[in-house]
């Protein structure tokens, strides 16, 4: 999923707009119980995905403690790409960097974990070598196969032992109920990991039916799910900075930065706006077709970190970092 963002993303602009349509457009449903402009929340640890080449959009005055750095995937030849050195693109960051590894089929992962074969064992080295100038590693293999349950949880154990007291977390499917065999496994990835990143969002995909990304009432599932099975100080929830469109034709299907959700707005003469009973946000306009969005404000991102707060989950991971509207920061604090 990821990669498809990066190659959806090459084709839009990177300048953000400052014209505040959802201010000027009175079309435009408002949030009940909006966060107060002077509101702060504050988390126990805030993360922040940054891709690689576009390290610039990270700024040393956001509040996070941890960044997850997305370098490239595990290549064709079923390499670890070597990493840029940590001093040369977060020469200001004064928290933690982890270095996140990506596998892009299920066939390389089934091989990579495979005991029988000798990659195993050379990825496992490359990345301990590449994570020498970082706090820790990633592992953010979204296509593993149930079957590969037990060599998966096994690749884990192997890695965290030679990292030698580095933090190894892990990036994983959200879930609001035990799957009878699951490569994703809450507890036992709790038994081996230090931090597991929950993914809760993409509810709506570019293939299915139109509709929110990460609605309230199902982060509020997930969330009840993860805390029964997680211990408190290992769980982060992954919260979205993206929106999505669909059309009639089921062809075009994008995903946007949130920022650039304003100038579509602008540039389509957008009329048709909603909110549902949940609080999620959606338009529709006509081109050839009819296209819907489904979208986030400031105001609607920090409703559900709220909500977070609220049902005391104190530690969020946000995908990704040059995607929101910059303001979205002010609003979010660490606790000391």
């Amino acid at each position: 999923m990821k990669k498809f963002f990066l190659l959806s993303f090459i084709f839009f602009s990177f300048f953000y707009s400052s014209i505040n349509l959802f201010a000027q457009n009175e079309n435009i449903p408002q949030i009940e119980n909006s966060v107060a402009e002077k509101e702060i929340l504050g988390f126990k640890e805030l993360w922040g995905y940054v891709m690689i080449g576009e390290e610039s959009f990270l700024s040393a005055d956001y509040p996070l403690t941890d960044v997850g750095y997305f370098v490239n995937a595990v290549n064709n030849f079923s390499d670890f790409v070597p990493v840029p050195k940590r001093a040369d693109k977060f020469p200001n960051f004064k928290g933690r960097v982890h270095i996140v590894s990506s596998v892009d089929s299920k066939a390389q992962a089934h091989l990579l974990l495979d005991p029988k074969l000798p990659l195993r064992n050379k990825i496992i080295k490359q990345i301990v070598k590449e994570a020498q100038d970082y706090d820790g590693v990633q592992i953010d293999w979204e296509v593993v196969m149930k079957d590969d349950n037990r060599n998966f949880w096994n690749f884990l154990k192997m890695l965290k032992k030679r990292l030698h007291g580095k933090m190894l977390t892990v990036a994983i499917p959200a879930r609001t109920r035990t799957l009878e065999k699951d490569a994703y496994d809450y507890a036992e990835l709790s038994k081996i990991v230090d931090k597991i990143i929950v993914m809760a969002y993409d509810e709506h995909w570019s293939t299915s039916e139109p509709g929110p990304i990460a609605s309230l009432a199902w982060c509020k599932r997930i969330a009840d799910y993860s805390k029964k099975i997680i211990p408190e100080e290992k769980l982060v929830m992954g919260c979205p900075f993206y929106a999505r469109a669909w059309n009639d034709e089921s062809v075009g299907r994008k995903a946007y930065r949130m920022y650039r959700v304003d100038n579509v707005i602008k540039d389509v003469q957008a009329k048709t706006f909603k909110i549902s009973a949940n609080g999620d946000l959606s338009f529709t306009y006509d081109t050839t077709t009819r296209v819907t969005m489904f979208y986030d404000t400031v105001e609607s991102s920090l409703k559900r970190c709220r909500n977070y707060k609220e049902n005391q989950i104190d530690r969020l991971a946000f995908w990704r970092v040059g995607q929101e509207n910059p303001e979205f920061w002010e609003n979010l604090e660490v606790e000391r």
